[in-house]
């Protein structure tokens, strides 16, 4: 049994074990801290609260650790956790708080963050642009019932704090 191995648990399989960091990661470093969350329904006024987004490297950094407080009051609290995917894009598997499992597809390149699923009858999209200070993303996240007619959902928008 090695120091990292704990009784009662198996050792990962060989193959489970990455050769290394992949370099694509660091990508995510420009979401690393926290930030204040706003919200816009279709037609709406903003909604403001105390929304607020963590991300922060899981020990190894080869996960980063995304934490969500709602904005609003009924709102889902969700946690999700961002690895590698396949040809440098990463995996967004998403936990909230209702008890809502998911995995989304993502990219981060240059001031551009994507996030999509392609699941049967809810079908899901999501465009961030960062500010070219970092310090602001603008979200619009869209859904379709069936993959080929999108409608807008709401918009979000990340203000980093720390």
């Amino acid at each position: 049994m090695t120091s990292n191995d704990h009784p009662g648990t198996a050792s990962p399989a060989p193959d489970e074990i990455p050769a290394g960091r992949p370099a694509s990661l660091d990508a995510l470093d420009v979401l690393v801290g926290a930030w204040d969350t706003q919200l816009r329904f279709p037609g709406g006024p903003p909604v403001t609260g105390q929304g607020r987004t963590t991300f922060e490297w899981l020990e190894g950094r080869f996960f980063l650790i995304q934490r969500v407080s709602a904005v609003l009051p009924d709102g889902p609290g969700a946690i999700t956790i961002i690895g590698p995917g396949p040809a440098g894009t990463f995996r967004q598997n998403f936990f909230d708080n209702r008890g809502v499992q998911r995995v989304y597809e993502m990219s981060l390149d240059g001031g551009s963050w994507r996030l999509w699923r392609e699941s049967p009858g809810f079908w899901q999209r999501f465009l961030g642009t960062l500010s070219a200070d970092g310090r602001v993303i603008t979200v619009a996240w869209e859904k379709s019932p069936d993959g080929h007619s999108w409608q807008h959902d709401f918009k979000l928008t990340y203000t980093k704090v720390r």
